[in-house]
């Protein structure tokens, strides 16, 4: 227990020396997510995040593995942010991109504050906390803005709170598996190290007479192969059709829980790997800022002839090997 607690603290050091560079040196958006990352190691929480299309189904899958119609679902995309679900007291807040949060304390309008899930131009994220959920402690999940294009993944990739997720659950229709912004998403997520899970939902538009299901499951694997894409396990579910004898829905909750209750306990440390991440896209952000700030001198160079510009770079070269040594 104390060797835990002292890792925990070796661990926030870490994280908070990074913060503070990123803040200091103006990089305010990777300030902020390293410093969702500190404050879920305080809290201890595992997180659950559900990726998909508009269209898929995630909502209402949420909805079922909570046993509550906590998010919107509808034909419409609807959540246009990130909602996180958590068990705990009752209250739901709205934080917004240009406005400090606000805190909605039980019992309030659970119908209007639903509302705000469809509302992805001023509110940024939602977190819905309640004693009702049927969640284990300290576990979270989380729905992610719907995607329908490989532009719309990276986005979400990279601007959501993925980098908070513990584990991954990417749901796609059934009529839609084999569209490259799955096999692309997919990928995405398995280099960043994210344990991944497919979730192919809405079997219950699969016709037995057109093709196998056994034959239909055999081209979903073989499909994401070709891509060299490889997730943690594949789902076969329907919300609709429960009494579905391929329908795993049941077994996908009860793998959540088991998951959360237990944690993934696959040698890896989620933290520091999303830490890492973060780290990179710093860099990115640096080079970035440089190039801006030094346009003009690169522009001048750009007119030199071509050997002054060699010998320049070659005198830069030395003296920074000159710096090095």
């Amino acid at each position: 227990m104390i060797q835990e607690t002292l890792k925990q603290q070796s661990k926030l050091g870490i994280l908070t020396a990074m913060y503070e560079k990123f803040q200091s040196a103006g990089d305010t958006g990777n300030a902020d997510k390293m410093k969702q990352l500190i404050m879920k190691v305080n809290k201890e929480e595992f997180i659950i995040a559900f990726c998909g299309h508009f269209s898929a189904g995630k909502s209402s899958m949420i909805n079922f593995l909570l046993g509550d119609q906590v998010l919107p679902s509808s034909p419409i995309p609807t959540s246009a942010n990130t909602v996180k679900v958590q068990k705990g007291e009752d209250y739901a807040k709205v934080f917004y991109h240009h406005q400090p949060p606000v805190l909605f304390p039980a019992p309030y309008d659970f119908k209007e504050v639903k509302k705000f899930a469809k509302d992805g131009d001023s509110v940024s994220a939602i977190t819905i906390s309640s004693n009702d959920f049927s969640l284990p402690d300290s576990c979270a999940i989380m729905d992610t803005p719907g995607i329908d294009s490989t532009d719309d993944a990276h986005r979400v990739s990279t601007e959501s709170a993925l980098h908070l997720a513990d584990v991954v659950f990417y749901v796609m229709d059934y009529n839609h598996v084999q569209s490259e912004v799955n096999f692309l998403f997919t990928k995405e997520l398995l280099e960043a190290e994210k344990p991944t899970y497919l979730i192919i939902n809405m079997i219950d538009k699969h016709d037995e007479n057109e093709l196998g299901f056994q034959d239909f499951k055999l081209s979903v694997s073989e499909a994401f192969a070709n891509w060299n894409v490889y997730p943690d396990g594949i789902f076969y579910t329907s919300v609709r059709d429960l009494n579905n004898s391929e329908n795993e829905i049941e077994v996908v909750k009860q793998f959540i829980y088991e998951m959360a209750g237990k944690g993934l306990n696959d040698g890896k440390d989620a933290i520091m790997q999303s830490a890492n991440a973060l780290v990179e896209r710093h860099l990115n952000w640096l080079k970035e800022q440089y190039e801006e700030e030094h346009a003009d001198d690169f522009e001048v160079l750009s007119e030199l002839p071509h050997e002054e510009r060699m010998h320049l770079t070659n005198q830069v070269d030395s003296l920074l090997k000159e710096k090095n040594h």
